[in-house]
């Protein structure tokens, strides 16, 4: 007897659902494009418990007949194409006919669709016929989704948090509301309105609804055309820019798609504009002739093939180049505040007259200098690991906030005296030994990092409030995942609290955490914490470490005393580990007396 057999209809299907059908967000895509694809001006979407108690996805669109509603759920029955060459021709969102009958292998599928004569209403329950009967209904269709993944119980234990599945769903209808600004989209969950646009036209708008009018209103408009594509959008200014990727959004003739060769394009015209590790956020159509796209080359359809992918990435990076020259990019002063300081001082103070040695606190390379009762501020930053000695009036705090607690000053391993600075970039030192060499950023970057791994470990989070409170704001899908993981945050000094609809205030940070841009840092934290679906504690703090070690730290180009070149030497050689940076890159190079003869033909 042959071993090869034939496999059912309900085993097939649940085969294609294991591609298909991988959570709810899967289920509400391919409902909602066949929607799209049904020329709905209207969806409306109701979610119960991150879809995995109830989807319901409703539509205005041109509804079905009958003999159409049974149709759909055989496998590979679609009204979208009807020969090999309509594969190359494909303008709608979906055409494999494999959605339906995958959906209903998997849960209780309740399908009401009409063309305005009169309704049909068909339930399937795990793959298996049900019931049809005639109804009542407005032309559209309403497909109702329950007991979904009830007989895979494997697929079952897979399923995330309640709000990170909705998440996922919210993610998908904002980018499908990006991609369709004509039709109004309606979210709801457990009886919520949660997400909605109006459907007039505006991609504006939409960006508006999602990211906040402030971030609407620092977006640029898009427009390229050649004669293979036209190119449409918008961008954002450089001054608004995010921590991820995930914000550069790219539609191929409306479809929502990861074209890896076109984010690249947008972001490489950025590189110039941003600070590593930021970027743009865009929102991009390719309108294309469907001949020159293969959009049937990814099972979830996430991925295309261009066959002038080069001509295309090449439309894009000078089009977003010559677009942001065109605008002043001057970045626009938020929060203006004659203070140096972010952090608030504090106003009630004392006049202590002293005389003595300073006690040494360890901080990184620079610490604030002192306010002098006179009100003449001190120029030279005072230095770090350096003992004064102080002969003056110096304002102090009558009540303090809590400092942190000296520590005793390691030792120098090696003492090498500094010499002479090139290009602002690198130092020179020596010693008895030979000669030194120091990247002045990768010292830097190593004494910080030191220093920060110090106080995370000693869990020194001694809080300090901020004059001006942190805002950031942020779609509605990604803030519900925040919402789960913020405590992680905590561990690191990053308190968010709630403010407005979606979006987030901080009004403190630990003490030490000063010298770096702090609305920078805390974004990169937050989106650390969004985009790891694995993070634990430990790496988080180690991500914050790396950060501020980099943010903290002196940048090419800064020109030193010499005093501040023997601190970064005397700093650096106090160090656990001096020799290279966190990134792996070497902080210090060290040619030997006899190398230098050598080099010289001093000696043979």
């Amino acid at each position: 007897m042959g071993k090869i057999r034939q496999l059912d209809d309900i085993l097939s299907n649940k085969i294609a659902a294991g591609e298909v059908v991988e959570r709810p967000s899967s289920v509400v895509k391919e409902l909602v494009e066949n929607s799209i694809d049904a020329g709905a001006s209207k969806i409306d979407i109701f979610i119960e418990d991150g879809g995995m108690q109830k989807i319901k996805v409703c539509d205005n669109g041109e509804g079905m007949e009958a003999v159409d509603a049974r149709l759909c759920f055989s496998r590979h029955a679609t009204s979208k194409i009807k020969d090999d060459r309509d594969l190359f021709n494909i303008m709608t969102l979906g055409f494999r006919g494999e959605a339906i009958p995958s959906i209903a292998s998997v849960s209780r599928f309740d399908l009401r669709t009409s063309t305005g004569l009169q309704g049909t209403s068909i339930v399937y329950e795990f793959g298996k016929y049900q019931q049809e009967e005639v109804c009542d209904l407005p032309k559209g269709t309403q497909i109702t989704v329950t007991k979904l993944f009830q007989n895979v119980p494997a697929r079952l234990k897979y399923l995330k948090s309640v709000n990170s599945e909705f998440a996922a769903i919210h993610q998908y209808v904002e980018r499908m509301a990006l991609a369709y600004p004509k039709i109004a989209f309606h979210l709801y969950h457990n009886d919520k309105a949660i997400f909605q646009t109006n459907g007039k036209g505006q991609l504006l708008e939409v960006i508006a609804n999602m990211y906040g009018i402030a971030t609407a209103k620092n977006m640029l408009p898009l427009h390229l055309q050649t004669d293979e594509f036209q190119i449409d959008g918008y961008i954002s200014k450089i001054d608004t820019s995010r921590a991820s990727k995930a914000n550069i959004i790219t539609l191929v003739n409306h479809r929502y798609v990861k074209n890896i060769m076109s984010i690249d394009a947008i972001n490489n015209a950025y590189r110039s504009y941003l600070a590593d590790n930021r970027y743009p956020i865009a929102v991009v159509n390719i309108e294309v002739d469907p001949y020159l796209v293969d959009v049937n080359v990814h099972p979830s359809k996430l991925e295309v093939r261009f066959s002038k992918e080069y001509e295309l990435r090449d439309l894009i990076y000078n089009g977003v180049s010559e677009t942001l020259r065109q605008v002043d990019l001057t970045y626009e002063a938020k929060n203006k505040q004659t203070e140096r300081e972010t952090f608030k001082p504090q106003l009630d103070q004392m006049t202590l007259s002293i005389s003595e040695e300073l006690p040494i606190q360890e901080t990184p390379l620079w610490t604030q200098s002192a306010v002098l009762k006179d009100n003449h501020s001190v120029e030279e930053p005072v230095l770090a690991y350096q003992s004064q000695e102080v002969q003056q009036d110096v304002i102090i705090p009558e009540n303090p906030q809590p400092v942190m607690k000296e520590e005793k000053i390691k030792p120098i391993k090696e003492k090498i005296y500094a010499k002479v600075q090139i290009h602002g970039t690198y130092l020179i030192g020596e010693n008895e030994k030979g000669m030194y060499l120091v990247d002045q950023h990768a010292a830097q970057e190593r004494i910080n990092y030191e220093y920060y791994k110090d106080k995370f470990a000693n869990l020194d989070l001694t809080m300090q409030p901020l004059i001006v409170p942190l805002q950031f704001e942020y779609p509605m899908s990604e803030f519900l995942i925040l919402e789960e993981r913020k405590e992680m945050l905590e561990k690191v000094g990053i308190h968010l609290e709630v403010f407005g609809q979606h979006g987030y205030i901080v009004r403190s940070l630990p003490l030490w955490m000063k010298k770096i841009d702090e609305n920078v840092f805390v974004d990169e934290m937050i989106q650390e914490v969004l985009h790891k679906n694995h993070l634990d504690v430990v790496a988080l703090q180690d991500h914050a470490i790396a950060t501020l070690s980099c943010k903290a730290s002196l940048k090419a180009n800064t020109y030193l005393s010499q005093a501040d070149m023997q601190t970064i030497f005397d700093n650096l050689m106090r160090c656990d580990n001096p020799y290279v940076c966190p990134h792996g890159r070497p902080t210090i190079i060290f040619y030997s007396s006899y190398e230098l003869e050598k080099l010289f033909k001093r000696v043979v």
